[in-house]
């Protein structure tokens, strides 16, 4: 017998309602629902004594734990009527925004928000992983480079079209000779290549004057947000561009009173950013500095680091300065440096530390580690660095840039291996540490911590936005992080401080909230290479925290202290506002 389709479908219906009928769910409180619900909780709780932050938080007061629970709600706030905008058809959702998007797209908004107001009142403690020349936003350096007497830029090709603009080279330089100002202008098509020209000739005459010429040179030193965000192009290509940029930037770093208004800045706006100390990466195995009035070098290596301390002493004189604890440099080589060219460094970066012992805290090589020398391949010249170290008494240890990649097993991933067992005391990115379950061991035995650096990693396409950074993983591992900027001015950041990196963590992810960035700028100090140590004492100090009796120690208790008045304020601004009972 057949039956028609709506009568089989009536029957399915009355079938489906009648065994509906019979369904008998427990309540919620029922005795089985409450087990699992007590079991839920144990054990995410148990989870939670792993994470690196854990103890952090246990001990937080109850005014940081109120001004913990207020960020919560405020952050949940904004991702719900600030940052969900579903996009339109009829803008091929291009006005789509959430929270957590790629950063090139969110930076023009993050300033409209309350948790920006909260991260940028934030003690941050110590920025302990940034690269020199890349520190402070670069329209404060063209601004500088074009109001300074005698400045020069030169390109190796004109820059009349597009492509070509695109392509050329540029550089600048100050020369006391009088310079030609009616030659063409590098945006003529009849420029001479590497004809040097005044700036203000060559930014006056520009298309669009001073802002278009300061638009070009930032286009030169910068990575533009519409790089930013095409991963499909890969590593190597955003490299390229990137490593681009240092050689125009260094080139307005070299004239001595561009120097000093270069360093007066940056120390400002750290401490401004409530920073109070930082270790600075950067090399100088040839003399590069020009004093005042001249055009040639000084062949001097040790007048770069003279006007560095002189003006890091003047700004800690100063008002401004009074709570900026000081700066150190980690000596930087290229991994690209052949055997010969990399001991020579090495020579110079140890008699550095001989004549400025306190300036200089450790050592490590920089530049794209994918395409660069392996940890493993410069073995040898690591061995010799330390022999000779030990060997004229002098405290120098690593600091290794390592497993910023995104292999796995590849010779770029497998140098994490490398810098353990050369006993770096923190890991440079470590991005792909969280794929290597031993290491992590060893990693946290050893208490070698990790500098993050989550804008750095999206722009350089190892995530594509910060939803997609494995910091939670290494958390939830208990692996001690910290955060830092890398190359800011290059990379979009357009700010000198941590503060874009901090709004980066906290908005991105649920687990790390106020207390967990408390716990992430704690660790920075916790961290710092104050003062020469050897390995017995760095990691006694580590373990103490600000429990010893030491410089790390005095610092962690000041930095305490900043802590909880940060936390006051939270709750005195907000507190209202974000009325919270969860403490």
């Amino acid at each position: 017998m057949k039956f028609p389709v709506a009568t089989i479908g009536t029957l399915l219906v009355s079938l489906v309602s009648a065994q509906s009928d019979t369904i008998n769910l427990p309540d919620v409180n029922s005795t089985v629902v409450q087990k699992h619900l007590l079991s839920r909780s144990n054990l995410i709780s148990v989870e939670r004594r792993q994470r690196q932050d854990y103890l952090f938080r246990q001990n937080l007061s109850s005014v940081a734990q109120q001004a913990d629970a207020i960020v919560k709600a405020l952050r949940q706030e904004e991702i719900d009527d600030f940052w969900r905008v579903p996009g339109t058809l009829a803008n091929n959702d291009t006005d789509e925004r959430f929270a957590g998007e790629m950063f090139p797209r969110a930076r023009p908004l993050i300033n409209e928000t309350k948790l920006w107001d909260v991260v940028r009142h934030m003690p941050k403690g110590a920025l302990l992983h940034a690269h020199l020349s890349a520190m402070l936003p670069y329209g404060i350096l063209i601004d500088t480079v074009l109001d300074t007497e005698g400045m020069v830029v030169s390109a190796d090709q004109d820059v009349s079209t597009e492509l070509k603009r695109e392509n050329a080279s540029i550089w600048f330089s100050h020369v006391n000779h009088t310079v030609a100002t009616d030659a063409p202008s590098i945006h003529s098509a009849d420029y001479v290549p590497n004809t040097e020209i005044p700036v203000t000739v060559a930014a006056a005459t520009f298309p669009g004057g001073r802002d278009g010429f300061v638009d070009f040179v930032k286009s030169k030193i910068t990575v533009q947000p519409e790089d930013s965000i095409r991963h499909e192009l890969g590593v190597d290509e955003i490299w390229r561009k990137f490593q681009t940029a240092f050689g125009p930037a260094g080139s307005m770093m070299s004239y001595e009173p561009i120097v000093r208004k270069f360093y007066q800045q940056l120390f400002s706006r750290l401490a401004a950013d409530g920073i109070n100390w930082v270790e600075i990466r950067a090399g100088g195995s040839s003399g590069n500095l020009v004093h005042e009035g001249d055009e040639d070098a000084d062949p001097d290596l040790d007048v770069w680091w003279d006007v560095l301390l002189e003006e890091l002493q003047a700004f800690q004189d100063s008002e401004a300065g009074a709570d900026f604890w000081g700066a150190r440099v980690i000596w930087s080589d290229s991994r690209g440096k052949d055997t010969a060219s990399l001991t020579k460094s090495m020579s110079i970066a140890l008699e550095r530390k001989r004549r400025f012992p306190d300036l200089f805290s450790g050592y490590d090589v920089v530049a794209q580690e994918d395409l660069g020398r392996t940890l493993a391949d410069m073995t040898p010249e690591f061995l010799w660095f330390q022999e000779q170290a030990e060997a004229s008494n002098l405290t120098i240890p690593f600091f290794f840039h390592a497993g910023e990649t995104l292999g796995d097993g590849n010779s770029t991933d497998l140098n994490l291996f490398d810098a353990v067992l050369f006993g770096t005391r923190r890991i440079g990115h470590g991005f792909s540490l969280y794929k290597h379950p031993k290491l992590i061991n060893e990693v946290i035995e050893n208490a070698i911590m990790v500098e993050v650096c989550p804008i750095s990693n999206e722009v350089l396409r190892l995530a594509t936005d910060i939803l997609h950074h494995p910091l939670p993983a290494m958390i939830a591992h208990g692996i001690p992080t910290a955060i830092s900027n890398d190359d800011p001015a290059i990379l979009g950041q357009n700010a000198a401080g941590l503060s874009y990196d901090f709004y980066q963590t906290i908005q991105g992810f649920d687990n790390i909230g106020l207390a967990g960035l408390g716990a992430l700028a704690h660790n920075s100090i916790r961290w710092s290479n104050f003062e020469d140590q050897n390995d017995v004492d760095w990691i006694r100090d580590i373990d103490l925290a600000e429990h010893g009796t030491g410089i790390k120690a005095q610092r962690l208790q000041e930095w305490n202290e900043k802590w909880e008045q940060f936390c006051q304020w939270v709750v005195d601004t907000y507190g209202e506002q974000f009325a919270t009972a969860e403490i």
